[in-house]
């Protein structure tokens, strides 16, 4: 009678603590909005007989146009991937190659995928051959990040291209002249092309050049922008500082190389800390082709600060512009 009341007993104890089980998280209920955002956290690896741990930002948004997502690693080296397949609430991806006329990069095939482990924490894992010297290039990234806030002006992407966004540059000619010009985003399409008028009071022919920029979270192109190129040039959030890129355009080649991650630079519209590049580009001069030479300070959250050329190929060619003011 005993062994039967103490059983009735701990089958009353137990009744509470039957309904309290852990349901285990299901990420396959994450769709690709729930990875778009800013995030937090760190990935390690072993490499060279030792584990290598970087910290960082990760953002994450919509590659307009295409119905995926692209992600930008802010760590030790910037790095963006893109997304190629989305199963089940994990993201499948491919990192780009920075570098890949490096005899180092030649390897190079990194891709990963992320998942949700929890309902605020995302494990990322990258796999693959980086650029090292020869047999060391495998890696196999793991980490997680969680969600952080980032205020617009500290952002670490290209954020400068809104709709009404206005910004006024002084101008020196080759001639010597000094002029204003003024630019202004007037309208953007779904593909992250961003276009607008220039006013100025530089004489030029037609008194007006239209501009034409992309600008994603990951590159800024001017796509056709007389007053800073005569061809489209890239400026690739995940430049490596001293590598040449090289575009063929219409069987002419343009350069761009990063020279510098974080130079201050102070105009009349306050001190910016900028990306700084060279770019090149063949030009016509009278019956000549030059190579014309200019260089580019970029603030991401600003946009273009300061640009000088090296050898203006007419007497109304840019020879140096500064911005003065802006809207924004």
């Amino acid at each position: 009678m005993k062994s039967h009341l103490l059983i009735l007993i701990s089958a009353v104890f137990l009744i509470p603590f039957l309904g309290c089980k852990k349901k285990s998280f299901d990420p396959t209920g994450k769709s690709q909005a729930d990875f778009i955002g800013t995030w937090t956290g760190s990935i390690s690896t072993f490499k060279n007989n030792k584990v290598i741990k970087e910290t960082g930002t990760l953002v994450i948004y919509n590659d307009l146009g295409n119905n995926l997502l692209t992600g930008i690693l802010f760590m030790k080296e910037t790095s963006v991937f893109h997304e190629f397949q989305f199963v089940n609430g994990t993201m499948y991806f491919k990192v780009e190659n920075s570098d890949s006329a490096s005899p180092f990069c030649q390897n190079w095939n990194l891709g990963g995928y992320a998942v949700f482990s929890e309902t605020s924490k995302m494990d990322i894992n990258i796999s693959g051959n980086e650029c090292g010297d020869i047999g060391k290039e495998f890696v196999s990234w793991t980490g997680s990040v969680v969600p952080a806030s980032v205020s617009d002006d500290s952002v670490q992407y290209y954020n400068f291209a809104t709709a009404g966004n206005s910004s006024t540059y002084r101008v020196i000619l080759k001639n010597g002249d000094s002029c204003q010009v003024q630019k202004q985003v007037s309208q953007a399409s779904a593909n992250y092309l961003f276009s607008g008028a220039t006013s100025q009071t530089c004489g030029w022919a037609g008194q007006t050049k239209t501009f034409s920029w992309k600008v994603s979270p990951a590159v800024f192109s001017f796509v056709n922008d007389s007053t800073l190129g005569f061809k489209s040039f890239t400026f690739p959030i995940n430049a490596r500082p001293g590598v040449v890129y090289s575009t063929i355009v219409n069987h002419d080649t343009t350069t761009v190389t990063l020279l510098d991650t974080n130079l201050v630079m102070t105009t009349p519209a306050g001190s910016f800390n900028c990306m700084y590049f060279k770019y090149t580009e063949p030009v016509n001069s009278g019956i000549l082709k030059v190579n014309r030479t200019a260089y580019l300070w970029l603030n991401n959250r600003f946009g273009v600060i300061r640009q000088e050329v090296v050898n203006p190929v007419d007497s109304t060619d840019v020879q140096l512009q500064v911005l003065l003011s802006k809207n924004f």
